[in-house]
């Protein structure tokens, strides 16, 4: 009896210890830092506004930064949802799961696949008198290529305010290849 529980401790602190993030975005307890991870099999990846730091597992719940100079820091998993940062003896700061990076990834594909956005991109870098409204144009095709139809009304409504504020003529759409003058009247 007593080596089947111990067997079963054991297996209990294996799973413990195997725990994979969920990719997506955590923020620190206090709400200032928010990173993105990506969590391979023994491999973690967080994404800081500035910089991307690769995490190696040394066994169980505990990953190793990468580069030699940052070998003392470190990633604790603690939960699917849930892990603190920190370096060897100093202070952990916890970090939990914030949302997943769906509108990013689904950003960065319409960017590829959006011939209408690369338009109006082009226009606003060779347009200097008038890269803002280029901008929200571009802004507005991106929209149309990755959001869903009720979600890309809102946000042209919100473009189309903001462009009849900066235009010499606001009865005139700019875009009507992104924007229907129909559209563009009605709002």
């Amino acid at each position: 009896m007593k080596k089947i529980i111990t067997f079963l401790l054991f297996l209990a602190a294996i799973t413990v210890n195997a725990q994979t993030l969920t990719n997506g975005n955590y923020t620190s307890a206090d709400g200032y830092y928010t990173v993105k991870i990506t969590h391979n099999g023994n491999e973690i990846t967080l994404t800081e506004p500035n910089k991307v730091n690769e995490y190696q597992s040394s066994g169980g719940n505990v990953y190793y930064h990468t580069e030699p100079k940052y070998a003392d820091y470190y990633l604790k998993v603690t939960g699917t949802q849930q892990y603190y940062t920190g370096k060897n003896g100093g202070t952990e700061y916890l970090f939990t799961f914030s949302g997943s990076n769906k509108l990013q990834d689904d950003l960065a594909e319409g960017m590829d696949n959006c011939p209408l956005y690369d338009k109006y991109e082009s226009l606003a870098s060779e347009d200097e008198v008038n890269v803002q409204t280029w901008s929200f144009c571009g802004a507005a095709a991106l929209v149309q290529c990755t959001y869903d139809e009720e979600g890309a009304k809102e946000y042209i409504k919100g473009i189309i305010t903001t462009l009849r504020l900066i235009l010499t003529d606001p009865d005139i759409c700019p875009c009507t290849d992104v924007i229907s003058q129909a559209v563009w009247n009605a709002n």
